[in-house]
This record gives C-alpha cells, sequence and structure tokens, in this order.
C-alpha cells in the first residue's frame, strides 16, 4: 500500500442490538470494524458518542439541500460531534459510474467553522479523499480514507472502479478489528 490507508465498517445493526444498545433510528450506520496503523481516526474520533460508538446517519441529499436536477449526489453521510454539540454533514457520496452503484467517493467537510460557530472538526483533515463501497440499500457501508488525497480522489475511484485497490481493501479487512463491542459476539 502506498499510502497510509484507514478503513471503516459502517453497518445498520439488526433490530436485536439496536433496541439492546438504546439505538432507535433506521437511518443509522454505527461502526463496526476498523483499520487504522496510525491511531489517528482523520476528524472521525469527534463523532464518539458518550459510550464511545462512531455512526452516520444516511441522509437523502434533497432532504438537505436544494439543488438542480444536475446534483451528482443522492446520498450525504451526517454525524453528530459531540465538542461542536450539533450534527456535521461529514461528506456527500459521489458516484459519476452508474455500471458501479456500489462505489463512491467523497470528501470531508472543509468549512473553518460550523454553522453555529464551533470549529469543525474535519477541518484539519480537509485534503484527504474518501472512498466508499455500499450494498444497495446503503445499510452495509466500507469507507477509506486515503489522506492529503481529496485533489486525486476521482484518479483514485478509478482505481477502484478498476479494482486496483482490491488487494489492498482484502489486507484491511483482515487487519481490521472491533471498533465497540455491541455485547454480540458477531455482526
Amino acid at each position: 500500500m502506498s499510502h497510509a490507508i484507514s478503513y471503516y465498517h459502517f453497518r445498520t445493526l439488526p433490530e436485536e442490538i439496536r433496541k439492546a444498545n438504546g439505538i432507535r433510528s433506521d437511518k443509522r450506520l454505527d461502526c463496526i470494524q476498523f483499520c487504522n496503523a496510525s491511531g489517528n481516526h482523520r476528524g472521525l474520533g469527534s463523532l464518539k458518542n458518550h459510550k464511545g460508538m462512531i455512526y452516520l446517519n444516511k441522509v437523502r441529499a434533497n432532504e438537505i439541500v436544494n439543488a438542480d436536477s444536475r446534483r451528482v449526489t443522492d446520498w450525504m453521510l451526517v454525524g453528530r460531534c459531540r465538542q461542536a454539540k450539533c450534527s456535521i454533514n461529514l461528506t456527500s457520496l459521489y458516484n459519476e459510474n452508474y455500471e458501479y452503484p456500489e462505489l463512491y467517493y467523497g470528501n470531508p467537510n472543509s468549512a473553518v467553522k460550523l454553522s453555529n460557530g464551533y470549529d469543525n472538526p474535519f477541518y484539519p483533515y480537509r485534503h484527504d479523499g474518501y472512498l466508499f463501497r455500499s450494498n444497495k440499500d446503503l445499510t452495509d457501508l466500507e469507507m477509506l480514507i486515503i489522506p492529503d488525497q481529496v485533489n486525486l480522489i476521482t484518479g483514485w475511484y478509478q482505481d477502484f472502479i478498476g479494482g486496483d485497490l482490491d488487494e489492498d481493501i482484502k489486507q484491511l479487512r483482515q487487519d481490521s478489528k472491533p471498533f465497540y463491542e455491541y455485547g454480540y459476539s458477531k455482526l
């Protein structure tokens, strides 16, 4: 691997696990696995709740942003930032090749300040690029964070489509470990 790619696996948890952990939203994607050799969560650590869970909510972009029909994105990932006491749009999910509807790219929110005036915890990582692999209904999402590659992320996206990252992803999956214990051994 030529870059220090971080891997995060998010999933909509089964009803039984959600109920046991007090999770009500069916739009919520919880981080269940991660592989991050550097130990730096690239801003995602700011999304940890009081229990230590990291989760994102999938939101239809048209529910938040009023844009014309040329919009390239259908989905956004929104997290809750405890320090800033507000929700934050982590990224939009872009797909430029509809032959691969499960593959997306994105980038962190690059605003210096959030709308409530707090510092944006993703601002220091605004140069990172994101790649995503999802199932059809966006209930299972793998996220790759590629440091300092936002300007080249569409090239990485083409490599992703072409399968050039498959071995790296396979290794990241094998090396990943649970992010949070939900009280069930297998998710």
